[in-house]
C-alpha cells in the first residue's frame, strides 16, 4: 500500500497534520465519501480493473477516519454492495442513495443495475435505517444537501448494461439518462420523494452546495462527450443558471472530478491533477494547486482553509488506495 504527501505543507497551518495519512483499507474507485462531525466516511466502490464489473468487484464496506488524528481507518457496519453511489452528510448522519450494482458473477456477461435504495447511517449507534426508495433507480449521480432538503442530480437508470434509447413498439423511445432531480425532505422523509425538472443530462459529475445553491460540475453527456460544464440550481427561485466551464481542457476534462467548498471558494479536482477554484460570483476558474498523483473518480475532503485530502480513485485503469494531502494557494477570487 502506498502513502503520499505533498512536501509543501504550510508550517503556519493550525492543523497538525501527520507525516502521511494512512491509505484506504482497500484500493477503490467510484466510491462515495463525505466529511461529517470530524470524520471522513468512505462507502462502497469498484475494486477491480476498469470496465470489468462483477459481484466480486463491488464493495459494500463503510470506513471512517478521524480528520484530526488521521491515525487509522475504522471499519463500520456496511450496507448494500454498490459503486457510484450518492453520499451526503445531514447534520450528524450520513445518507446513502442509489448506485450501481453488478448482477453477474466474475467472467460472466455483465449485467449492471442501478438501485433505488436509500438509507441513513447514524454514527452514534453505528446502525442503518432505510429511507423511502428513490422514484427511479439512479447511479453515477451526485447528492447535495441544503438545510433539510436532499437533492439527487444527474446520473442514469441502468437495467442491464448501458441504457439504450431503443424505440418501443407501443410508444416513444425508452428513457436514457435522468432529466429530473429527486428531492427528499429529511425532516419528514415519510412524505416521500418529489421530482423537479433538470434541463440537462450528465452522469459521473460532482455536486456541492455553495453560496446557497447547488453547483453541478462536469461529467459525461448522453452523447458520451466528456464535459467541464457547470450548472447551478437556486432552490429559492427554482431557477437554473450556469458558470464558466472548469478550466481543465485536457485529458478527461471534468469527467469523474471531485469537488468541495472551502470558505468563499468552490474547488474542483479533475483527472489531470490540477486543482481549480471559483468564487460565488461565478466569474472565473483559477488554478490553485496540484495533486502529487493525478486521478479521477476520487473524492476531495476539506481539512482546513489551505489543505484538502484526496482519496482513492483510479489511475492507469487501476483503483488506488492512496490518500494525499495537498496545500492550496491562498484563495483569490477573480476580479
Amino acid at each position: 500500500m502506498t502513502r503520499s504527501l505533498l512536501l509543501t505543507l504550510s508550517l503556519t497551518s493550525s492543523l497538525l497534520l501527520p507525516a502521511a495519512p494512512p491509505p484506504l483499507p482497500k484500493a477503490v474507485t467510484s466510491f462515495g465519501a463525505v466529511a461529517c462531525e470530524g470524520f471522513v466516511y468512505v462507502y462502497g466502490g469498484h475494486t477491480g480493473k476498469a470496465h470489468e464489473y462483477s459481484t466480486a468487484s463491488v464493495s459494500g464496506a463503510l470506513w471512517r477516519l478521524s480528520l484530526t488524528r488521521q491515525d487509522a481507518w475504522e471499519v463500520l457496519p456496511g450496507n448494500l454492495p454498490v459503486q457510484s453511489p450518492g453520499i451526503a452528510a445531514w447534520h450528524d448522519q450520513v445518507i446513502l442513495a442509489g448506485g450501481m450494482q453488478p448482477q453477474n458473477a466474475p467472467g460472466a456477461d455483465q449485467k449492471l443495475m442501478s438501485l433505488d435504495h436509500a438509507a441513513l447511517f447514524r454514527p452514534t449507534t453505528k446502525t442503518w435505517t432505510k429511507l423511502p426508495s428513490l422514484p427511479e433507480p439512479r447511479s453515477s449521480h451526485a447528492l447535495a444537501v441544503i438545510g433539510d432538503q436532499l437533492y439527487l442530480v444527474g446520473g442514469w437508470p441502468l437495467s442491464v448494461g448501458a441504457p439504450k434509447a431503443e424505440p418501443k413498439s407501443d410508444g416513444p423511445p425508452t428513457k436514457k439518462w435522468h432529466d429530473t432531480m429527486a428531492v427528499l425532505d429529511m425532516s419528514k422523509p415519510e412524505s416521500g420523494w418529489q421530482t423537479l425538472p433538470q434541463p440537462w443530462k450528465r452522469r459521473a459529475l460532482a455536486a456541492v452546495t455553495f453560496a446557497g445553491k447547488i453547483w453541478c460540475v462536469g461529467g459525461m453527456t448522453e452523447d458520451n462527450e466528456l464535459s467541464s460544464v457547470v450548472d447551478i440550481y437556486d432552490p429559492a427561485t427554482k431557477q437554473w443558471s450556469s458558470a464558466p466551464p472548469v478550466g481543465e481542457t485536457e485529458r478527461a476534462k471534468a469527467f469523474g472530478c471531485a469537488a468541495c467548498v472551502v470558505g468563499d471558494s468552490l474547488y474542483v479536482s479533475p483527472e489531470g491533477g490540477k486543482i481549480y477554484h471559483i468564487g460565488a460570483d461565478a466569474k472565473q476558474w483559477i488554478e490553485c494547486g496540484k495533486l502529487a498523483k493525478s486521478r479521477y473518480f476520487h473524492q476531495l475532503i476539506v481539512l482546513d482553509d489551505t489543505h484538502l485530502m484526496a482519496l482513492g480513485g483510479t489511475s492507469g485503469g487501476k483503483p488506488m488506495d492512496d490518500v494525499e494531502i495537498v496545500t492550496l494557494d491562498q484563495p483569490k477570487n477573480a476580479p
